[in-house]
């Protein structure tokens, strides 16, 4: 169940990254700028932020198998639409529609995943759920850039991303089931996930809205998301404006640093169920998330990239599986997952939104990537130490 639930949750960032990319090929061939851009790369993020919240509601009414069919459909549809785009107006429709179906994905995703573990033993599983933007950042880069210089066609990428979206639904459909129990705070097992999901309406997410470390965790991820998100979608576009290395080449970085966060993700899991602690690891992650965005948009050769790789894996691949393995350890009852999930949620997707207009509007106006890195993304990942720090009683 928890590699159904991780297939699908790679699904939905692989259809955001096809646009970061190719986007110098999008740029081109509708005849836009780094600004306007963003705005197709943000639209994407518009839509799962205002869905993150009532997403809770949602997963409430239908439950976590149907909210992972909805996402899939979603996809599916939004897939179609932009294989078919000929023109901006229905390409950015499409991306709505997929956007769609990343918002309710991940809310129901924790929760279903965590309704499996013991509390104590939820740090690996969720390692393995928070693996899924890295895993499509490890694929996507190489894959479809690879396909672009074979066909010179970004339509054929969309419709590969459709067929496996089609696929995934057809799994879902199949062979996914719900947890036939829960576990309680205290490591007691309780009624099945299905039946917690069923209850998490108004009241369980007014209740978990009064719960203070929700929003710390909610902060400490809009700080991270921000930068790592933002900085992410442009590498391809810094790569081929600003240096000599090529869009190939970068695509290939970009997978490596993939490769170094999905082997940090569950081993972050691990260490932090060890230690019996989130917030030092957050800690270490923040720090190493500063020098990466201080150090990234500086770095013009191949060779240079190995120690922004380094630090890229600290700052992307501890944060999300502190954040998700600490929202069932920050909530009482097993059905206010959901709804704490879609707080966070609503964080994440607010910071891949301003992270995309922040650093499209500093580039526009400075025309610099590095000033962007250094002066504003930079600033924004130490603020995150910040927060946590200021909430430090309330994390585990």
């Amino acid at each position: 169940m928890t590699l159904i639930v991780w297939l699908t949750g790679v699904a939905m960032p692989l259809n955001m990254l096809k646009v970061s990319i190719l986007s110098p090929v999008l740029m081109q061939s509708f005849s836009i700028g780094t600004d306007a851009m963003s705005w197709v790369m943000a639209m994407f993020y518009i839509i799962a932020a205002i869905l993150a919240v009532p997403g809770a509601v949602i997963v409430g009414k239908i439950g976590y198998r149907y909210t992972f069919v909805l996402s899939l459909l979603f996809a599916v549809i939004g897939g179609f639409i932009g294989t078919i785009a000929t023109d901006l107006t229905v390409f950015i429709l499409s991306r709505v529609v997929e956007g769609v179906g990343f918002g309710l994905v991940s809310t129901a995703a924790v929760p279903a995943i965590s309704g499996w573990f013991s509390p104590e033993k939820r740090g690996v599983p969720l390692g393995i759920w928070a693996m899924n933007v890295t895993m499509a950042f490890l694929v996507g880069p190489s894959l479809f850039s690879r396909m672009f210089e074979a066909t010179g066609d970004y339509h054929f990428i969309w419709g590969v991303c459709l067929a496996f979206n089609a696929i995934l639904l057809l799994v879902v459909l199949i062979f996914y089931r719900d947890a036939p129990f829960s576990f309680d705070s205290d490591g007691e097992r309780g009624r099945s996930a299905g039946e917690a999901s069923a209850s998490s309406h108004f009241a369980n997410l007014k209740r978990v809205v009064k719960n203070p470390a929700v929003w710390i965790l909610g902060l400490v991820f809009l700080c991270e998301e921000i930068p790592f998100l933002g900085m992410s979608n442009f590498l391809t576009t810094y790569a081929t404006q600003e240096t000599d290395i090529s869009m190939t080449a970068m695509s290939a970085i970009i997978s490596v640093m993939a490769v170094a966060g999905c082997c940090v993700n569950p081993l972050a899991g691990k260490l932090s169920d060890v230690l019996g602690t989130k917030k030092k690891l957050m800690v270490l992650s923040c720090i190493g998330g500063t020098a990466y965005a201080w150090m990234v948009f500086q770095t013009t050769t191949v060779e240079g990239f190995v120690p922004v790789i380094a630090l890229n894996a600290i700052a992307g691949g501890v944060i999300p599986v502190m954040i998700w393995s600490s929202i069932p350890k920050v909530v009482k009852r097993p059905e206010d997952i959901a709804s704490a999930t879609a707080i966070v949620l609503f964080f994440q997707q607010l910071a891949a939104l301003f992270g995309s207009r922040i650093l499209g509007m500093v580039v526009e106006h400075f025309g610099s990537f590095s000033i962007a890195g250094q002066y504003v993304m930079a600033p924004i990942f130490a603020l995150g130490l910040v927060v946590v720090f200021a909430g430090w009683k309330k994390l585990p």
